[in-house]
């Protein structure tokens, strides 16, 4: 009975990712017959006997009912974990330790949801007013995908407790504007601004009509509660997409080094936006993650969000990759893949403190992919379907 339990503990690890309730716009529970406790031997009458397994809450006893649910919703609820694949077992356990124990103990605190609908409010209304403002103009909208916010504000809240002076940004064109705005606050009338439409010939190359305005970078301190600060540094888009992504590296990298943090590395830490057919498809993100533990090119560790729209410009995954998912690619690395649901904001935020525990307490890169979806087209001129 023990190596039974045992083994469906493990399977939880291994494949609860393959039953997990990730999509927000699918009805559909996925279920995998080879995590069913029939598979492992454990019949119906057997849910009542104390059981327990050093793999799975240190091995306290509990009924085997209580510990088959536990893992469900661990592993098979709106969050989904890939991990079994990291080669070294001490990473390996405390990802597994991290996630078990990932229920913040004031997640049902009325505070911490008002903070979630505030944010996830104020994204909303962003995308909203310039939907009705500025008709017909690309912006690159993150309906859909506003948990991107709630995100990004659990990542910084914790820098203060982990050491963390500066966060270094790279991002394609989707949600970049209310990142912009909310995140880096970014002053909407500027934004705004940008919107209108003008050519001042004196001005080529930047400023106003040199760059498209969801192409722009910024740079602002955000101030904590404590009287801590961070500095955030948004990098202009240099072209296309992902190209963005060794420029954050080089600059976190040099910021390090202007900081005196080349030994550790805790006090700037890059973060990088994907868009998911971009995070598969595009060669320099796989050339990004081969160098990432180079002694001449690492930065500590690399936070990775994927906005999982499900779909790229006008291709379904079926169509645009042979894996599983948009961010297998990160295995390279062994890096921790955490998949969540975008309409579970409690649980983004819960996962994004984890991812950047995880990346200073191990300096290696870390993987949180968003699924959502997107309100209008490619872009607010396409066509929706």
């Amino acid at each position: 009975l023990q190596a039974r339990v045992d083994d469906l503990v493990r399977a939880h690890r291994e494949l609860g990712h393959t039953a997990a309730r990730l999509d927000p716009i699918s009805k559909n529970q996925p279920s995998n017959p080879a995590l069913d406790p029939a598979a492992f031997g454990l019949a119906p009458g057997d849910m009542d006997q104390t059981v327990s397994s050093r793999f799975f809450q240190n091995g306290r006893p509990m009924p085997l009912r209580e510990l088959v649910e536990g893992l469900r919703a661990t592993y098979c609820d709106t969050l989904g974990v890939e991990f079994t694949h990291i080669q070294d077992p001490a990473i390996r356990e405390w990802v597994a330790d991290r996630v078990e124990k990932r229920r913040r103990p004031d997640r049902n605190d009325p505070a911490i949801h008002r903070d979630i609908l505030r944010k996830l409010i104020e994204a909303e209304s962003f995308e909203a007013f310039i939907h009705a403002k500025f008709v017909g103009q690309k912006r690159f909208s993150l309906e859909g995908g506003e948990a991107l916010v709630v995100a990004l504000n659990g990542i910084l809240e914790l820098c203060p407790r982990l050491g963390v002076l500066e966060i270094v940004m790279g991002m394609a064109h989707r949600g970049r504007l209310n990142v912009l705005a909310n995140f880096l606050k970014k002053p909407a009338s500027v934004i705004f601004c940008e919107f209108q439409d003008f050519f001042n010939p004196e001005r080529t190359g930047g400023g106003e009509n040199g760059d498209v305005k969801y192409h722009l970078g910024f740079q602002t301190t955000r101030e904590l509660p404590g009287g801590h600060t961070v500095e955030v540094r948004m990098a202009a888009n240099p072209s296309h997409l992902e190209a963005v992504d060794p420029v954050v590296e080089g600059k976190a990298r040099a910021r390090q080094r202007v900081l005196n943090d080349t030994a550790e590395r805790k006090k700037v830490v890059p973060l990088l936006i994907h868009g998911d057919a971009a995070f598969i498809g595009q060669g320099v993100v796989a050339e990004t993650f081969n160098m990432a533990q180079l002694p001449g090119y690492s930065t500590g560790g690399t936070i990775h969000i994927v906005v999982n729209n499900q779909i790229g410009f006008t291709t379904l995954p079926a169509d645009a990759r042979s894996s599983r998912y948009c961010t297998d690619i990160a295995k390279i690395v062994d890096a921790p893949i955490f998949h969540v649901n975008g309409e579970d904001p409690l649980t983004v935020l819960e996962i994004a403190e984890a991812a950047i525990e995880f990346r200073q307490k191990f300096g290696r890169d870390v993987v949180i992919d968003i699924y959502c979806y997107r309100r209008h087209g490619h872009n607010e001129t396409d066509e929706p379907s």
